[in-house]
């Protein structure tokens, strides 16, 4: 009978041989196995040093090291929490001080604290990471105790890139130092006051975030964002009462993203050098005197540069509710609607009448064909509108004008 050799490979046992059991991933270049490291977090990174010589000393050689230290990671989810934040200070001292001591540059370093709330050990590890030519650096702590002691370890620093989440006092209007080089700025879950103090201590500050909680308004709150050199902002500002006042003075402003509540005041030139505009706002809950319909209309006013401006549902309704003709959209190329079903359709001859030169109109909801064939026989001859095809989740209309011989 002849022998089948699948049958005789699948019978052999592994071998038990203690040769055979060759650790082949150290074997790897360190180049390799440092790419591997990338990928880990910090702290499962810097425990790869157990497992033998070779891994002891890869995390600084690691290219561009992204640092991230997080009290909420834990080894041992089972020690106590005294134990647990022990250890985590202990990591951290010895990473920056020690392991890291001799790196010539790190890429980032995320430190979030949402249990340690030791301000003296995070400025230390905040200096720590300077010294190591960190340019970019996100600082993520729930309860620190002194704010302005945390701040001050970045006086003059050359940091490039910074996102922040501290509680600020309200009362915090002004900080005495400076950041001479950062180009892009995130702010979460503050107040006002202390975001208009930073902002005025970024000389060269190009792109700005800012998330905003509803709970730290306080009546009459006023956000002054007047920074020459900004090109890109994005304002999120979550639903809810809100007395409060927005003015924007950025000249060299390229893009603009306005989410949430709208503001009971705006203030600002127009902005002439914008290109995009994406207004997803809503009406405010406040009712003093307030007309959201009307700052709708100056907030689109202000944008009226834009070659490209998207509009959510809530922005059209209120649009629509405005007896005024819109502003002249004289750049406008590209325009997106998010939902047609509030008014859309009854506004759009207004919109496409004030944007002499559009060519592409985007509708992601409520595109009805019955309504758009009843619109297309409306819109005046000089004009001719063609539904070219559908986009992702978008209906795309091309928008054609006749030239007159």
């Amino acid at each position: 009978m002849a022998i089948n050799p699948k049958r005789l490979r699948c019978t052999e046992k592994a071998p038990v041989d203690g040769d055979d059991l060759i650790d082949r991933i150290s074997d790897l270049p360190n180049e390799i196995l440092c790419h591997i490291l990338s990928f880990l977090p910090t702290k499962y990174a810097a425990g790869t040093s157990i497992l033998s010589k070779k891994w002891q000393n890869l995390l600084p050689l690691i290219p561009n090291l992204r640092l991230q230290l997080d009290d909420s990671l834990l080894l041992h989810p089972e020690s106590p929490p005294t134990t647990h934040l022990t250890s985590f200070t202990k990591f951290a001292n010895n990473l920056l001080n020690v392991t890291l001591l001799d790196v010539p540059s790190l890429y980032s370093l995320t430190l979030i604290c949402y249990r340690f709330t030791d301000d003296h050990f995070i400025a230390n590890w905040i200096n720590a990471a300077l010294r190591l030519n960190i340019k970019r650096m996100n600082i993520l702590i729930r309860r620190p105790h002194h704010h302005r002691f945390l701040l001050n370890t970045l006086f003059g620093c050359n940091l490039v890139s910074l996102n922040l989440l501290l509680n600020f006092p309200y009362h915090v209007t002004e900080f005495r130092f400076s950041f001479p080089k950062l180009k892009h700025l995130g702010v979460l879950f503050t107040r006002f006051h202390p975001v208009n103090a930073l902002l005025a201590c970024c000389p060269v500050l190009e792109r700005l975030v800012l998330l905003f909680n509803c709970y730290y308004f306080y009546p009459g709150a006023k956000l002054q964002i007047r920074v020459p050199s900004l090109k890109v902002l994005k304002i999120v500002i979550p639903y809810g009462w809100v007395d409060s006042v927005v003015e924007i003075d950025a000249p060299e402003l390229l893009s603009l993203k306005y989410f949430g509540c709208l503001p009971v005041r705006y203030l600002g030139n127009k902005m002439k050098s914008l290109l995009l505009a994406v207004l997803d706002l809503q009406d405010n809950a406040v009712s003093n005197g307030y007309d959201s319909n009307e700052l709708a209309a100056v907030i689109l006013k202000a944008c009226a540069g834009v070659q490209h401006l998207w509009l959510s549902k809530k922005f059209i309704l209120m649009l629509y509710r405005h007896p005024h003709h819109l502003p002249r959209f004289h750049k406008l190329v590209d325009l997106v609607i998010q939902d047609m079903k509030c008014h859309g359709w009854e506004l759009l001859p207004s919109l496409l009448n004030s944007a002499p030169n559009i060519k592409n109109l985007y509708i992601k909801e409520g595109f009805d064909n019955e309504r758009f064939e009843s619109f297309k026989a409306s819109v005046i001859e000089s004009m001719s509108i063609v539904l070219a095809r559908q986009v992702g989740e978008y209906f795309h209309l091309v928008i054609e004008r006749k030239v007159e011989n």
